[in-house]
């Protein structure tokens, strides 16, 4: 037996050392480029090709049983969806990979889901939040998943430590980072971009030992995984700094792209060359930018009173339409009555009609069995005469056997008669029991339908008159804007207010559809238009109007939104993104030719998704002579029979091609081509745009 076992042992390692089989070499080279192809894609905006890799990398590598690479294919979905696509989309993939891992018990899939939620409220600013995920990722790795790769959260830790300003825990989970197994080269690039900006803190203290030995480190690794960090622009403007580089530095800080960041660096640049003029220059845009920021807080007060009215007024709109729904279910009400009375005496006449019938047809009856009687005695009677000569014995006999006889043929089929009667009339009672029942239930039917698409007609009737139809009609802009509902009601808007010079201009999409999302659209509407009234900037609207929305919101519904306020004079827009798609600005007067191009923004929340959130606004120096597209995302996400999305390259190409003649042209020749491709397919959500033209005619 000890031989036996030894001999088995002995076959078991040599199967265990046997080359690889082929077929399992094909689809690890398979799992491995396109595992490569994930990573190459992940810095890029190629949306298709990377979801197309993604998907055959998770059904790859699930089929090979490696579930740590199929989540990771799944998160970095996730995460590109939230960035590049739709944030609502990405947070519905996040949410989906949760549940999934929950289903199947996978500790991994847990992990890196609660990773990807980590990295989205750290995308959203929402830093406490953020940390606590990130945190509990970390600690969750540590418990079930020791040999994970746990890189990815504690450089999400280190972030937002550096956001609170605590050098040593960036340090603390930097070096962490770096001590994590089979690390790739974003990873230690990232760990390496924290330590360069912890060396600048605290501030006013020599970090120039410091900062030269982290970036000697940083620079080697970004020359040798060919990877940029988000902070490269603002390590080699310390880096020019400390060294004392001050041309160098300035040249850089002219570069960055935040507003406020660029003036605060340029500002510190100049005072360093000994340029005061400039830098009191810079110093003052500085200022001028922060205070539009901060500002609003103070002209918060004014408004208040306002916005209460207006939520009062919309109240009282809601419970007028409430009341005159009532009277129209009680005059409903009254006809069924009234209806169902004449029903019931229609049933009786046809009751006592067949009552009649029945004694006409009983008096009938008793007739025919009189002549019979009266016949049967004439013939007894000629019989007793033609007899005479019998006894009246055998008389009296024939006429008692024949007496029993009709009284028995008479009484057999009277009973035939009424049983075949009893059997006719329980058929017609049934009949007309279901043929009644029948009747009802397809009136309560009928009856139904049509209140309800009375009262949609008269909810889509409401919201379509909310929005502006009639627009200016002025030399210098050119407005035009349509609202088209996926279903009788929806949740897309848009509005406009023109004071003066300044024009403010709204569009929205309201998440989910229907009666819930055509309510929140109408609150959303007056509360621009009550907080717009007042002048205020947009990124204040927007705060305002997420203070309101979030202090009620029971059914957890947000709105998307694009605010913008235009100085028609100059061109300026001061606007604020909410989670909205960015629109397209148009220009037709480059030595190139006409440009089409999405807006950069910065990102900002959806309103009425979180409470106390302050919103930043952006700007653009001047839109004056060109056109401005803005939109819901049922545009270009407009699905035709075969499931193909119109798409944000198809757009950009009618925009490009055609000669923009006017708002209207513009939008009327999207809505042709959007109609041209869906073709027969359900629309599939609400579809709003709105087209802007400045600078027309200054004269």
């Amino acid at each position: 037996m000890k031989i036996s076992k030894s001999i088995l042992l002995i076959f078991l390692l040599l199967g265990m050392s046997s080359p690889m089989p082929a077929q399992e070499k094909t689809a690890a080279a398979t799992i491995g480029q396109l595992k490569n192809e994930m990573y190459r894609l992940y810095p890029t905006s190629n949306v298709d090709e990377f979801m197309d890799v993604t998907e055959r990398l998770k059904e790859a590598s699930l089929k090979a049983g490696d579930e740590g690479l199929f989540y990771r294919a799944w998160s970095n979905q996730a995460s590109f969806t939230f960035m590049k696509v739709s944030r609502q989309k990405g947070m519905e993939m996040a949410k989906a990979m949760n549940e999934y891992s929950r289903q199947h018990d996978n500790k991994l899939g847990i992990y890196y889901s609660s990773l990807t939620n980590a990295n989205q409220a750290s995308t959203l600013r929402m830093e406490e939040d953020a940390l606590k995920l990130f945190l509990k990722a970390i600690q969750y790795k540590q418990q079930f998943l020791p040999y994970v790769n746990a890189a990815a959260a504690y450089l999400g830790a280190a972030k937002t430590y550096y956001n609170q300003r605590q050098k040593e825990k960036v340090l603390e989970m930097t070096d962490k980072a770096l001590a994590e197994p089979d690390l790739i080269g974003s990873h230690i690039v990232d760990a390496w971009s924290y330590r360069c900006m912890a060396s600048m803190m605290p501030e006013g203290e020599d970090h120039r030992e410091e900062l030269n030995r982290n970036y000697e480190e940083w620079k080697k690794a970004k020359e040798k995984y060919k990877y940029n960090s988000t902070f490269s622009d603002l390590i080699e403007i310390y880096h020019a700094q400390v060294n004392n580089e001050y041309d160098k530095m300035l040249e850089l800080a002219k570069d960055v792209k935040s507003p406020l960041e660029r003036y605060n660096l340029m500002t510190h640049s100049y005072e360093l060359l000994g340029n005061t003029k400039e830098a009191l220059n810079c110093f003052r845009e500085y200022k001028r930018i922060s205070d539009s920021l901060n500002s609003a807080e103070i002209r918060r007060q004014t408004s208040e009173h306002a916005l209460q009215l207006n939520v009062i007024r919309a109240e009282n709109q809601a419970k007028e339409l409430l009341l005159h729904n009532q009277t129209l279910k009680l005059a409903h009400a009254q006809d069924e009555l009234e209806q169902r009375q004449l029903e019931e005496e229609a049933l009786n006449l046809t009751l006592k009609n067949r009552d009649i019938e029945l004694s006409h047809a009983s008096i009938k009856l008793k007739n025919d069995s009189l002549d019979r009687q009266a016949q049967k005695l004439k013939l007894s009677e000629y019989q007793s005469k033609l007899e005479v000569e019998q006894s009246k014995e055998k008389i009296e006999r024939i006429t008692l056997w024949t007496t029993i006889g009709v009284s028995l043929l008479f009484i057999t089929f009277l009973s035939i008669y009424l049983y075949r009667r009893s059997r006719h009339m329980k058929a017609l009672t049934t009949a007309y029991d279901q043929l009644e029942t029948a009747y009802e239930q397809l009136e309560q039917t009928t009856a139904a339908k049509e209140r309800i698409e009375s009262e949609l007609r008269i909810a889509r009737d409401i919201q379509m008159s909310m929005v502006p139809t009639l627009f200016p009609e002025r030399p210098d802009i050119d407005i035009y804007a349509s609202m088209t509902p996926a279903k009788e009601v929806g949740g897309d808007l848009y509005d406009f207010i023109i004071n003066g010079d300044q024009l403010y201009f709204c569009v929205g999409d309201v998440s989910g559809k229907g009666v819930p999302a055509s309510l929140l659209m109408s609150v959303a509407i007056n509360l621009f238009r009550t907080v717009a009234k007042e002048g205020f900037p947009p990124a204040y609207v927007a705060t305002r109007m997420n203070d309101t929305l979030t202090s009620e919101n029971n059914n957890s519904m947000f709105v998307t939104m694009f605010i913008a306020q235009v100085d028609l004079k100059t061109g300026h827009m001061d606007f604020c993104n909410c989670g909205h798609n960015p629109p397209i600005l148009v220009n037709e007067l480059t030595t190139n030719g006409t440009e089409a191009r999405f807006i950069k923004m910065e990102p900002n929340a959806p309103i009425g998704l979180w409470p106390e959130l302050e919103y930043k606004g952006e700007f653009i120096e001047s839109i004056s002579g060109q056109t401005l597209l803005v939109y819901t995302d049922g545009l270009n996400e407009a699905e035709n029979n075969k499931l193909e999305q119109f798409g944000n390259d198809r757009l950009l190409d009618v925009m490009l091609k055609n000669k923009i003649r006017s708002a209207r042209q513009i939008i009327e020749l999207l809505q042709e081509q959007v109609s041209n491709f869906v073709g027969e397919a359900e629309p599939s959500d609400d579809i709003t745009m709105f087209c802007l033209r400045t600078g027309l005619n200054t004269n």
